[in-house]
């Protein structure tokens, strides 16, 4: 039995081996012997990579029909990453284009060239962030600084009617009293639009008394905005003892209600017939910065604004640049390494503010180091990489500048010294810098500001 076995085996080989030879040699036989022709074992896999081969050469052949042959392509393919790699850079403002001598925001840097040239125009900032900035923390050293190098007016800019960090906050200082009703991004409760702050307050005989603590000339001349939604038609607040009445037709109003020097106030609201943002002290030309700041949040939430609302927004021309500032409260798992989820969430935000903002510029500042124990030690979240990479992409995706402020700030680490080091730069959670870290951050910020404004000043020299 088993040498019956040896040769079927010896035979089947042998006759592969010749089928083999003869499919592999066919073309050539059948000219002489017309019936090798039928013989290929090979048909199948030849007849595959024909249909492959055809389809390669279809597609270069598309290709270079429509003039972009394929090296060109392979090329512009290397051009977008290192562009899009950009995003790595520490201290720039990155615009993710090709022509890096341009400023990133060249809308921004032409009013800070007029304000140069002593034009007396506004520079209208918002900036939204989370616990990251509250108490106006970075941004006051950024408003500080411009407004140092651009006018020499100051001017806060911003406060909101009530806020949690009223108590601690030094660039105004902020005390309402009196019954107020909050419907914010946590607890939606009116039909009236939520302003950038995320809020809206009512109040029946509510009072704010507002200290502007960064005008340090008494002589300036500063401008006392009420920033509202709708209004009845004859709704009145008290200004300083003195009762007025208040026209606010419209779903996002800024209403004059005091221009004189000094920089104090005092609003009573006293009956609910307002839709109140809060106050906002400018100077008569210059920079102003508005601070809003949201703790725990993750971005996704500007999503729920009002499109009608930002359209009025838009058209009241209220801000030349809006800055977009989150990510640290997306990291709450150690461990966590995808955050597809953070894009989908920040992508129909973004969109919805480019599209009813199409005349404010916009700039994404990436999160900043943070911190998780592993092990016996702390060290930098080990998704971080992994989050400003999605940062970068949802800003150049948007067609958004980038600013990488944890490359700046130094990059893996940087929170860990930050906390453990002498100089105590950031607060034991290794999540939130310290007063003295947060000036830094500012410093870093208005830097990259300047290094864009000096790409405004070196273009118009030519």
């Amino acid at each position: 039995m088993l040498n019956k076995n040896k040769k079927v085996l010896i035979f089947t080989t042998i006759s592969f081996c010749l089928l083999l030879t003869e499919s592999y040699f066919s073309s050539q036989l059948a000219s002489y012997w017309p019936l090798f022709n039928k013989i290929d074992i090979l048909s199948d896999i030849k007849k595959a990579d024909e249909l492959s081969l055809k389809s390669t050469k279809k597609e270069l052949l598309s290709t270079k029909l429509s003039g972009y042959p394929d090296s060109l392509k392979i090329r512009e393919a290397k051009k977008e990453s290192s562009s899009f790699n950009q995003y790595l850079l520490p201290g720039v403002i990155v615009d993710f284009k090709a022509d890096t001598t341009q400023p990133a925001l060249p809308k921004v840097m032409e009013k800070l060239a007029a304000l140069k040239r002593g034009e007396k125009v506004k520079l209208r900032i918002a900036w939204f962030g989370d616990s990251m900035i509250e108490g106006d923390l970075i941004t006051q050293t950024v408003r500080e600084l411009m407004q140092n190098q651009f006018s020499g007016q100051r001017g806060v800019g911003f406060v909101p009617f009530r806020s949690i960090t009223a108590g601690y906050r030094i660039s105004a200082t902020a005390r309402s009293s009196g019954l107020w009703l909050d419907d914010n991004f946590k607890n939606r409760l009116c039909k009236d639009p939520l302003f950038f702050s995320g809020h809206v307050f009512y109040s029946n005989s509510g009072k704010l008394s507002l200290q502007d603590n960064t005008v340090k000339d008494s002589s300036q001349i500063v401008e006392k905005w009420l920033i509202c939604g709708p209004a009845d038609s004859n709704a009145v607040i008290t200004v300083n003892k003195s009762a007025r009445s208040i026209a606010a037709p419209s779903l996002f109003n800024r209403v004059l209600i005091d221009k004189a020097p000094g920089a104090s106030i005092d609003v009573t609201v006293p009956t609910r017939r307002i839709a109140l943002y809060g106050l906002s002290f400018e100077p008569e030309y210059g920079v102003i910065i508005d601070n809003f700041s949201f703790r725990g949040i993750s971005g996704f939430e500007l999503e729920k604004f009002d499109a009608k609302f930002l359209d009025t927004i838009s058209q009241s021309g209220a801000y030349d640049l809006i800055v977009i500032q989150y990510g640290v409260n997306v990291m709450f798992r150690p461990l966590d390494k995808n955050y597809d989820y953070y894009f989908r969430g920040m992508n129909p935000a973004l969109k919805k503010l480019r599209q009813h903002l199409p005349n404010t510029e916009f700039l994404m500042i990436s999160c900043f180091d943070r911190a998780f124990p592993y092990g016996q030690k702390w060290k930098t979240a080990v998704g971080l990489d992994s989050l400003l990479k999605t940062q970068a992409t949802l800003a150049y995706k948007n067609g958004i500048p980038f600013f990488n402020l944890y490359q700046t700030m130094g990059g893996n680490g940087t929170i860990v010294k930050w906390v453990e080091g002498g100089e105590q730069l950031a607060a034991k959670d290794y999540i939130h810098a310290s007063p003295k870290g947060a000036r830094i951050l500012g410093k870093e910020l208005y830097n990259a500001f300047m290094k864009d404004f000096q790409k405004t000043t070196s273009t118009s020299t030519h």
